[in-house]
């Protein structure tokens, strides 16, 4: 036992689980008298690291009176066993919420805090419904793995996932002795390109084969299967839900997961029993700062977020009444470009068209010049196009050079729109400001000359300075026969779906027929403001940020190779029946805007 910064910490206490492994913690305390909840924190990257990446040192905690418990998960740091992400987690972690609650000093009341992998061991021990387990709050993760982060919009996020399983490599063979694999894994994952480009996806690299073949499994189940749904925690969350106040950020990788698991459990039997809160703010994954994308979001971005975590925890483990959350609305969120932090009584989702609240479209127009490139003809217009026949424009797609796109920063993309390989739809500026909040969602017909492939959907605000800033993404497949894609579908609940032999397959080169291709695309919060236009995108890749389509056949996209790597033509309709728009989403406003 020592003293550091004030607090008592024991350092590699040893927890055993009912396997008989043991796991190491740090533990930090008050240095006074007295009975404490228990604040806990399992992550596999170094206990003493303790997320300091974005949250205050577990000393700043222990001195608003908890006891901060930071474990090592099996297989990692000092402790034991074999590490196997995610499955490991739950009954792992109920063994230790239940140690913690019995460690010296404690009250017994257990709380769980932390993001990213941190977060989804939250998950994965509130399914196992330990008594302790009072609230938690997890930040930048997914309850649902499959569609929360490793395929969000149906692609595989090879961007983010295979950096990250260099860096779980680079950590097995350190714990090995391999210092030489250790070093090599290391500049893979700063540099991951060569490998990002290199097909076939499943192809297997000797370092991730050795010392993390775990992504191989997450690369070749592309479709939700068993699988997945072993690695999906919210059918048992929301049985019996638990206090969550979910932290997510609108240019996090894992975004879609932290407001999928938001919605879905705000929705859940008993959620009147459960007080659920979700703060989304205008981070990346890391930091959780003022700057991102080259933007300022200014001095109140970070939303003050250490003070909402201490409030949160303070309430269910503390039972202080000042800090009760449900005298605020639930939804809590930063809005781009006014820099002002919002509030809502739900999810956006409540917000549709469809049930009758705010939401407008625009449509999808042009002049006699091709669509092609931001200097093009293309244009978003408030109403319907007023052409007298059927007009397309087309874009070509070669999967062997794929369009660019590393992040959903709120980058400048007016270089890139100057690509003739993209449709490019400008809005005139507008005349006041527009205020969105949520998904936009798009509507389009479309031909493919040469698919399958993919239709990917990027939306901008373009500034007075001409920069065109990242708001929104999406992505849909087409051009798959008919036939062919009810055999894909068959096969999504077996485990290999790309596996299925199709029923029929077009022929190379060949049209095919005109179909309605819908993306529902990534939320965000933006005050669009007078003199500023939207502008929409319409390529066939956003890569690294989804696997690029090899616009390939049966083969199943992530076991094309070189030889397969297609290219493709796809046309797209504008009309006079305006077949063609993409819908924003209107916030309602319910609420004034805090800061700024």
């Amino acid at each position: 036992m020592s003293r550091f910064g004030g607090v008592v910490v024991r350092r590699a206490v040893p927890c055993v689980m009912r396997d008989g492994v043991k796991l190491y913690s740090d533990i930090y305390m008050p240095d006074e008298r007295g009975e404490f909840p228990v604040l806990l924190m399992r992550q596999p990257y170094g206990r003493t690291i303790a997320s300091t990446v974005t949250y205050a040192h577990p000393v700043w905690y222990a001195r608003h009176g908890y006891i901060v418990v930071i474990q090592d998960v099996r297989g990692r740091g000092d402790s034991e066993g074999e590490f196997a992400p995610f499955i490991q987690e739950g009954a792992d972690g109920f063994d230790t919420v239940e140690w913690a609650a019995a460690l010296p000093q404690s009250n017994g009341r257990v709380g769980m805090y932390g993001f990213s992998y941190q977060g989804i061991t939250q998950w994965a021990a509130a399914a196992e419904r330990p008594p302790s387990l009072k609230a938690i709050a997890p930040a930048m993760c997914p309850a649902d793995l499959y569609h929360g982060t490793f395929y969000p919009h149906g692609s595989f996020a090879i961007g983010d996932k295979l950096p990250w399983a260099f860096q779980l490599a680079r950590d097995t063979a350190r714990r090995a002795g391999d210092a030489e694999a250790a070093e090599q894994c290391t500049r893979m994952m700063r540099h991951p390109d060569d490998w990002l480009f290199h097909v076939p996806v499943t192809d297997r690299h000797p370092l991730l084969e050795r010392y993390f073949p775990t992504y191989y499994e997450w690369c070749e189940h592309t479709e939700y299967d068993g699988y997945w749904r072993e690695r999906n925690w919210l059918p048992r969350l929301a049985e019996c839900p638990i206090p969550a106040l979910h932290i997510g950020g609108w240019y996090d990788s894992y975004l879609m997961g932290t407001l999928g698991s938001f919605a879905a459990l705000q929705e859940a039997p008993g959620r009147e029993r459960t007080i659920h809160r979700l703060i989304v703010g205008p981070w990346g994954h890391i930091p959780w700062g003022r700057m991102a994308g080259g933007a300022d979001h200014g001095p109140a971005a970070d939303g003050d977020i250490h003070m909402e975590q201490l409030r949160w925890f303070d309430y269910w483990l503390k039972g202080n009444a000042d800090a009760d959350p449900s005298a605020e609305p639930p939804v809590r969120y930063f809005e781009q470009y006014s820099n002002s932090w919002r509030t809502a009584r739900r999810w956006p989702a409540a917000y549709a068209p469809d049930t009758g609240k705010s939401g407008f479209r625009l449509y999808l127009s042009g002049t006699p010049k091709p669509a092609n490139g931001a200097l093009g003809g293309g244009v978003l217009a408030p109403s319907p196009g007023r052409e007298e026949e059927e007009t397309a424009d087309v874009f070509v797609y070669d999967a062997r050079l794929p369009m660019r796109t590393d992040n959903c920063l709120p980058s400048d993309r007016s270089a890139i729109q100057d690509r003739y390989e993209i449709l490019v739809y400008s809005g005139e500026p507008l005349d006041r400001t527009i205020h969105l909040f949520g998904s936009p969602k798009l509507v389009v017909r479309c031909q493919t000359m040469g698919g399958p492939t993919d239709l990917v959907a990027t939306l901008t605000v373009v500034k007075p300075d001409g920069k065109a800033r990242f708001l929104s993404v999406g992505r849909t497949e087409i051009g798959r026969p008919a036939a062919q894609g009810a055999a894909a579908a068959g096969a999504a609940d077996g485990d290999m779906a790309d596996e299925a032999e199709p029923a029929a397959e077009a022929s190379a080169g060949s049209a095919g027929e005109w179909e309605r291709a819908v993306i529902d695309m990534r939320p965000f919060a933006a005050a669009i403001e007078a003199g500023d236009a939207l502008r929409l995108e319409l390529t066939g890749s956003a890569f690294p940020l989804f696997a690029r389509h090899p616009n390939a056949g049966p083969e199943g996209r992530h076991r094309a190779g070189e030889e397969k790597l297609g290219i493709v033509a796809v046309a797209v309709c504008r009309d006079n029946g305006g077949a063609a728009y993409v819908e924003l989403p209107v916030a309602p406003l319910d609420d004034d805007a805090v800061g700024g």
